[in-house]
């Protein structure tokens, strides 16, 4: 793309002023173009036209960034960047002066040097002393004797005999949680006995709920007295009295219901390992508000200023809420088992109630400590700013999870699992169907990232950020939206055009083979990987061109460019365009086809694969062999149409040729006969007669006409079965002796020569 070349030009027009003076003038600024090979429009076309107006007017105009913005350039970049980062640095301002502990270090720092300020912590001192620690006796002491009317109470809360209450120690969560399943029904509840466990739990908070009246009539009559003296010692013992009884109410209301050292009393289904956990963690929580309660307003009774007091207010709830995101971590396995309900369920509802328990803790600890920053951060109402946030999040999570589950059974309704069972149903059209199921993984990737961006989209719109707004009115969204549906349709087509061909191609070589007609068949098959990778290159070269067209690249140039190269390469290679010559014209004068047994440059083998180049020919020792189509001269082809079996028989002289040539028919006949051997023979056998006579007897030839390939096999058993009937019928098969060693004759007079010719008369 020539856009490039925009600032290599000013490069070169800035060079020459490195030596030489500049002109006097400045240049006239020229018009606002676009490039020539940009085409308008498109997304290019938009980039371009930002970054031009972008550029300085005059030499002296300060450096501008690229497309004139530091941003992103998207417009919802550029407006929400200054927006954005107002917020953010208002938020960190906001956070850094709540949680700032410069004014609690200064304030105690100036006790020790401040009479007045060590008078009032020794009278508070005092004050709790003489107040709090009395109140606190008389609540030990009510509390202490109240034990045993509280365990008469759950000892009365029991079942009866003939009565029925869950009880969560032996079977409910804990079976659940071990993986258990319940193996009997169980029976009904005792409403009677559920009533009567209620009463005694009412009955046991009101014995809760005693020492905490004896607490507050002791420190009401202390205070009543005048006891604490200064006016800072009462307000100091009245507010943590308050915050000791708040503390020890709620953690008596939460007994009534957890029950943790009775259980015949507890209201909830939870075993006794889980209740004393969860009023641990309880008892922990309220215990850090109470101890932060005491803290800071012991404090401020001191003098501690507002911001100092703020900061502690601060970090206490950033304690709590650290506390609440560890009770949701330990308690992440318990409450994902609830989520999950049980193993064996199944659908939709069932799958994502997995996925929810498996995640569930992270956005709730999230949330909780996202809480906390929004609040000590100043953001206005942040409990339902942060509440309206996860809400939208959840739903729109949710929402694309549905809209993804059900996009998963559309595809899989509409293009069926072809099954290989006989009474399993099939497809209405098993081709179309198996070639559309191999583009699933991409349609489902594509499919997956539209709706995660649906989803992305949705959420930030909920969130009140105007995304649907923004892709409708801006320019650069409006060209890319345009060209990426452009660009879709235009894969689609070529992706349709493609697989239209191979389904037609596919279905006339399996049309041609139902009709019986293999050899049309075969040489369609022969010719298929030619034909799609020509049609591939049409079809993918005409979507490329009208992709770059779409995305703003005016492909003029590269076709010229590609025609230039294509001939340059085309002079350069003519071996190249020799093989592809010489092999398109041997595929379409059908001289071989796969799986035909062809010599070819001097080599014999089975015709594995023909490309555009080359042969693949696998030699009768498994060697494979690759051979360019310009190093063939001469296709000799074995299996073409037919075959035949030619055989040479050598019997004695002393055999009848006529007698021979009937067995040979018998032999022939008896194979046309045989259900593996008749097949294969299509005529019957043809001898030529007496054809030689060798020093082996004489040489009786002919020949059987088979189907294409099949004379070996013919030729090999029909040899077989001739031997054994001559055999059989007396006529012998001349081979050659091994002879003896040749030796010398004896020389004349030896002994040897004596013996074989001895002398007359002896």
């Amino acid at each position: 793309m020539r856009i490039f070349a925009l600032p290599l030009a000013l490069a070169l027009l800035l060079l020459p002023g490195m030596g030489v003076a500049a002109p006097a003038t400045p240049p006239t600024p020229a018009p606002v173009t676009t490039p020539a090979t940009i085409i308008p429009g498109t997304p290019l076309a938009v980039l371009a036209a930002a970054k031009a107006a972008a550029q300085p007017t005059a030499p002296d105009t300060e450096i501008t960034a690229p497309f004139g913005s530091v941003g992103l350039g998207f417009s919802p970049g550029v407006a929400l960047e200054g927006a954005a980062a107002r917020a953010l640095g208002q938020f960190s301002g906001n956070l850094r002066s709540a949680t700032r502990l410069t004014p609690v270090v200064s304030w105690a720092a100036s006790l020790p040097g401040q009479p007045f300020r060590r008078a009032e912590a020794l009278a508070i001192a005092k004050a709790l002393f003489t107040t709090l620690l009395p109140a606190l006796v008389a609540y030990m002491a009510l509390a202490r004797g109240l034990r045993r009317p509280r365990a008469w109470c759950g000892a009365r809360a029991r079942p009866l005999a003939r009565e029925f209450l869950p009880d969560a120690d032996n079977q409910g969560l804990i079976d659940a949680e071990a993986g258990a399943t319940e193996a009997h029904v169980r029976p009904r509840v005792s409403l009677r006995a559920w009533v009567r466990r209620l009463a005694f739990a009412l009955l046991g908070l009101g014995l809760e709920l005693l020492p905490l009246a004896g607490f507050g009539l002791v420190l009401a009559g202390l205070l009543a007295l005048g006891v604490p003296g200064s006016k800072a010692a009462m307000f100091s013992a009245v507010g943590l009295g308050n915050g000791f009884l708040f503390w020890r109410a709620g953690l008596s209301g939460l007994d009534v219901l957890l029950a943790p050292t009775t259980p015949s009393l507890r209201l909830v289904g939870l075993s006794t390992p889980r209740a004393v956990w969860l009023r641990g963690w309880a008892s922990a929580l309220f215990g850090t508000v109470f101890a932060g309660f005491c803290v800071v307003s012991t404090a401020e009774l001191l003098g501690l200023p507002g911001p100092g007091a703020t900061a502690l207010v601060r970090l206490i709830a950033l304690a709590v809420h650290i506390e609440l995101a560890l009770w949701v971590w330990q308690a992440r396995h318990v409450v994902a088992r609830w989520l999950c309900g049980p193993r064996e369920a199944q659908g939709l509802l069932a799958d994502s109630r997995r996925r929810l328990g498996a995640v569930w803790h992270w956005p709730v600890i999230i949330y909780v400590l996202a809480i906390w920053l929004a609040w000590a951060g100043g953001v206005p109402n942040a409990l339902g700013v942060m509440l309206r946030g996860l809400l939208v999040l959840v739903a729109g999570l949710a929402l694309g999870r549905l809209v993804w589950a059900g996009t998963l059974l559309a595809l899989e309704r509409l293009l069926p699992h072809q099954h290989h069972l006989p009474e399993a149903p099939q497809p209405r059209h098993p081709l179309l169907n198996a070639r559309a199921r191999a583009y699933l993984p991409l349609v489902r990737t594509v499919l997956g990232g539209l709706v995660s961006v649906l989803t992305v989209l949705g959420i930030l719109q909920g969130w009140g950020l105007g995304m649907f707004a923004w892709l409708i009115t801006d320019p650069l969204s409006r060209a890319l939206l345009s060209a990426l549906v452009s660009i879709s349709l235009t894969v689609g087509v070529a992706l349709t055009l493609w697989e239209a061909f191979n389904i037609l191609l596919q279905a006339r070589v399996e049309g041609l083979t139902e009709a019986g007609r293999t050899r049309q068949s075969a040489r369609l098959r022969t010719l298929r990987p030619m034909l799609r990778t020509l049609v591939g290159i049409v079809v993918g070269t005409v979507s490329g061109l009208t992709v770059l067209a779409e995305i703003g690249v005016n492909a003029t140039g590269l076709v010229a460019g590609a025609s230039v190269i294509g001939i340059a390469v085309g002079f350069g290679s003519q071996k190249l365009v020799q093989d592809v010559i010489t092999g398109l014209f041997l595929l379409l004068e059908d001289a071989l086809q796969v799986g035909d047994y062809v010599s070819v440059a001097g080599l014999s083998g089975v015709v594995e694969h023909l490309s555009i180049r080359t042969i693949r020919l696998r030699a009768n020792d498994g060697s494979l062999n690759i051979i360019p189509f310009s190093s063939v001269g001469t296709v000799t082809n074995m299996t073409r149409d037919f075959s035949y079996a030619v055989f040479s028989v050598h019997v004695d002289y002393s055999a009848d040729p006529r007698a021979v040539f009937a067995l040979i028919r018998d032999v022939a006949a008896d194979m046309r006969a045989d259900e593996s051997f008749g097949p294969m023979i299509r005529d019957d056998v043809q001898i030529f007669g007496v054809d030689e006579f060798s020093v082996n007897g004489m040489v009786i030839t002919g020949r059987i006409r088979t189907g294409p390939g099949q004379h070996w096999a013919v030729r090999r058993e029909f040899y077989a079965r001739i031997k054994a009937k001559l055999e059989a019928a007396g006529i012998a098969i001349p081979y050659v002796y091994n002879s003896p060693p040749a030796r010398l004759p004896p020389p004349p007079g030896s002994a040897a020569e004596i013996d074989k010719h001895p002398p007359p008369g002896t």
